[in-house]
């Protein structure tokens, strides 16, 4: 008998729907693309992670637990064993997904901070073909065969490490989309995150989720490149002695936030000047990073995610940018 995992997903989209407009994908500023003038409305590059490519598929077995017209589709990649975690990045709220809303009689408070602790235990659905090409709640196209979930309160976007708790399986997803609406769920992850924790065919299992917070990203990141990161947010790298090691403090995590890029450096310029007009404030904490024939601009330094996230927010509404967050930048 399939399992009744329904995501709430028909009630989600008819609430979300007339959001719709606003929440479509931002387009990227071509590189070689020349101006004359300042331009009056500047986009920057898009913080969505590229999607993982697909070249080989096989058919995909059918049944499983699902909602009625849901389920697994006819293919599926052959590698989906292989198919990475996402990769957690710091990527800006946007404010649209941080107001309260109801669904289906539920009152959701999302949360606004990519700092603010979440852990819980609980049920976790999966959804697939039904959705699969559909916009998500921040305006993305859901694609079944990548490492995403949807969630009612974390932060959109944002990560979360998600474990299977009957089998100790766990993966990585990029939180993007809202649900599950059905009362005693807590999470709904892609058809591929639920591959591989392996709950296909039950339809739900019993996880443990994990929110992905800025100190967790960094130790994810300095753990694959050999380092450490302290809770007080300095970077430290491991130094091996004779016997034991030491932690040996290297240097406060920088960020900023990019908020353009370009192969011209007038375009580079013409946004600098854009924001100084607009916020004095930012026009003199902006500069450019000209690299291999790329002219970043970027706003800061910034002490905490948080508050880069909330300079984002509020550059957004005078100078239309989607300003990406970088950390351990080399400037001159």
């Amino acid at each position: 008998m399939k399992e009744d995992s329904m995501r709430g997903g028909v009630v989600r989209f008819v609430a979300f729907a007339s959001l719709s407009f606003i929440l479509g994908a931002c387009s990227s500023v071509p590189l070689d693309k020349p101006v004359s003038s300042p331009p009056a409305r500047t986009v920057a590059k898009p913080s969505v992670p590229p999607p993982v490519k697909h070249e080989n598929w096989e058919p995909a077995p059918q049944g499983g637990g699902y909602y009625l017209d849901d389920g697994p589709g006819d293919l599926r990649p052959a590698n989906l064993d292989d198919l990475p975690s996402a990769e957690p990045q710091l990527e800006p709220i946007a404010i649209r997904n941080t107001r309260p809303y109801t669904v289906m009689g539920q009152d959701f408070t999302p949360q606004t901070s990519l700092e603010e602790p979440y852990s819980q235990k609980g049920r976790a659905s999966w959804y697939g073909k039904k959705f699969h090409g559909a916009k998500t709640a921040n305006g993305e196209i859901y694609d079944m065969h990548q490492m995403t979930a949807a969630h009612t309160t974390l932060p959109l976007p944002s990560y979360a490490k998600v474990t299977n708790l009957a089998n100790g399986k766990s993966v990585i997803v990029r939180v993007n989309d809202r649900g599950p609406f059905l009362r005693g769920r807590i999470i709904d992850l892609s058809y591929a995150a639920a591959y591989q924790l392996d709950y296909i065919k039950q339809g739900s299992a019993e996880v443990l989720v994990e929110k992905m917070t800025p100190d967790a990203i960094a130790q994810y990141h300095a753990e694959k490149n050999g380092t450490v990161v302290a809770k007080n947010g300095v970077r430290v790298e491991q130094v091996a002695m004779s016997n034991t090691s030491a932690l040996v403090p290297v240097h406060r995590i920088p960020l900023y936030l990019q908020i353009g890029a370009f192969g011209n450096k007038n375009n580079a310029e013409a946004l600098v000047s854009q924001v100084s007009s607009n916020h004095e404030v930012f026009g003199k904490a902006s500069q450019i990073l000209s690299e291999a024939g790329v002219h970043r601009v970027l706003v800061g330094p910034f002490t905490s995610i948080d508050q880069a996230n909330e300079a984002a927010i509020e550059l957004s509404a005078f100078v239309q940018v989607q300003p990406v967050i970088k950390q351990d930048l080399i400037l001159p």
